[in-house]
Parts: C-alpha cells; structure tokens; sequence
C-alpha cells in the first residue's frame, strides 16, 4: 500500500507508526521491486482506497526516499543500514542491536538455561552483560554455568532458536555457525557488567562450581588491576582511551590508581587531569563504573591485537 501511495503520502502515514514498524515496512519496501496492478487492485480494495495505475518501483532508493521525507537524512540512514546489515547474511542475532534490554531480558527469562546462554553468547558483552542483570538472580548463575561449558553449536540449532527469537520482537535475521560461549565468553561479559550481578554471579559459581568460579576470577581483569601494567602499556591505553572515560573513571580511584595514569602523563596534561577532578563534583556510582567498564575493553581491546599484554608474565620468550 505505501508503495502505491507514493512517497509523500507514505511518509505521512510512516510518521504516525512506532520505530519498529517503521523498520519493518521499509525492509519490506527495499525488496519490493515491482507492485503490478493486480496486487495494487487488491490492496487498494482491501482498504477502500483509490488505485494508482500501473506498476510502481519499489526497491531500496524508494524506501531511502521515504524514510528521508519522515525521519529525515541521518535516521533514514540509520534504518536503512541496519535494512542491509540484516539482508546481507550477518551474524545470529545480530537484530537483538535495535530491541530493548527489558524487552529481550523479558523475552528470555522463563528459557532454558542453556538456550539464554545461546542467546547471550552470540550478543556484545555490554548487550549480554545488561540482559544478564534483567534475569531473575537463581537464573543468573544457572547461565553463566552454561556458558563456561558451550561447545560450538550446529548452524540448524542457532537458526531455531535465533528465529524464534526473532519472531517475538518482528525481526528478520539470518543465522550461521560459530563457536561461541567458554570461560572467556562468561569473563567478556562479567567485566561488563555492573558490580552486583558479577558478584551474585561468582557467588553462585563459588558454591556450585567452586573450580569455575576460580578460573573466571584468574581470568577477569577488572579497573583495580590497571596497577598491575608497565608503563609502556599504560601509556598506550592513555593514548587510546577517551579523555571523559578517563575523567569520569578516576573519580573516587585509589591513590595508587591516579598515580598509575599521572606518572604516565605529561606535567601538564595530569595539572589539567586533576583540575578537572576537582572541578567536577558529585557523580552517579553507576556513570563512574560505566566509564571503567570502557577503559577495561579499551583494554581488551589493546591485549586483543597484541598492542599490550594483559599476563606478561605468561607469555613465552625465545632467547
């Protein structure tokens, strides 16, 4: 029907629909190369309209014509990427990136352990780490277990369980096979997550699997341990990190904390640093551990590509 209508008229009937309808009519539209008469007749029909003749071109320029005249150049832009990301093949679960923490941590509350692990280890550390505090707290644990021990899943299984996922929130995605979950999968997202639901998780490893749960604490690297890096390191996460992440992460660090980041500074840059921690008053506890959960995956990031190293001291030398 708004491929009949034409674009101006569409895009006044797109601004009156939700986010989510809006993204999935112009999915629908991108793919619609061709409405022909007969099928414009029966929807013009079915809703006592007028018909235009003729076939009219649909395809993704039209769908970027509407959407551009109703939510304007950058969040037309802004859909229609997510459109093609999802067409092209993309990971499973990819979509889950436009749905609500709320809403997906509601949509798998009630699954079996092992199926939310599914989900979760195919999500961003930041998406699982969110979703995983939205479960109930006897299921947290249960999940996190789950991860420790995934093995690579076969393709037909993430694609059910990935589209029946999907079908809840209206979504079209496509799924493929890859290894995921692991003790490094559970670490990702414990060092993204807020403090309570990584303590009630390792809780819960501690008195169910005692060896796990050890192994998850030799494996985290949480904002306290920046002490332990050289200064090469810190001088090339200082590079690398946001300033306002910085800011906003010493504020109530340690002493030894500070000091680790100032000696790795220039004089003047730690005179501007300090000026702005006592400039900057009273902050929210959960901005300041969202900022050091960003410095830490700059951090991973850096151990990740080799730039630092995280266990320096396990790493093999040839002399």
């Amino acid at each position: 029907m708004l491929i009949t209508l034409g674009a101006k008229t569409a895009s006044n009937v797109l601004r009156h629909l939700s986010p989510d309808e809006v993204q999935r009519l112009a999915a629908q539209i991108a793919v619609s190369k061709e409405v022909g008469p007969d099928v414009q007749e029966q929807v013009v029909e079915e809703f006592a309209l007028y018909r235009r003749s003729g076939p009219t071109a649909g395809g993704l320029e039209y769908a970027k014509e509407i959407l551009e005249q109703s939510l304007g150049h950058s969040k037309a832009q802004e859909v229609l990427d997510d459109i093609v990301a999802g067409s092209g093949g993309g990971r499973p679960f990819d979509w889950i990136k436009t749905s609500h923490v709320l809403q997906l941590g509601g949509a798998i509350r009630n699954e079996r352990p092992q199926v939310a692990a599914l989900i979760l280890a195919h999500l961003s550390p930041s998406q699982s780490a969110d979703v995983m505090s939205q479960l109930p707290e006897e299921t947290q644990g249960k999940v996190a277990h789950k991860l420790t021990s995934m093995r690579p899943v076969a393709p037909e299984i993430v694609r059910a369980v990935d589209e029946a996922l999907r079908d809840r929130f209206s979504k079209e995605r496509k799924g493929s096979m890859r290894s995921v979950g692991g003790l490094q999968s559970l670490v990702t997202i414990l060092n993204n997550a807020d403090k309570s639901t990584e303590s009630k998780i390792l809780e819960y490893l501690q008195k169910t699997e005692a060896e796990t749960a050890e192994s998850v604490r030799g494996l985290m690297f949480v904002f306290e341990d920046i002490v332990k890096l050289d200064d090469r390191a810190m001088q090339v996460i200082i590079r690398e990190v946001d300033q306002e992440d910085l800011r906003l992460g010493l504020k109530g660090a340690s002493e030894e904390i500070k000091q680790t980041f100032f000696r790795n500074m220039s004089e003047r840059a730690v005179e501007v640093l300090k000026e702005d921690l006592e400039m900057m008053g009273a902050v929210k506890l959960r901005d300041v551990e969202a900022a050091r959960r960003r410095v830490i995956s700059v951090v991973h990031r850096l151990d990740e590509v080799g730039e630092i190293s995280l266990h320096p001291d396990e790493e093999e030398v040839v002399t």
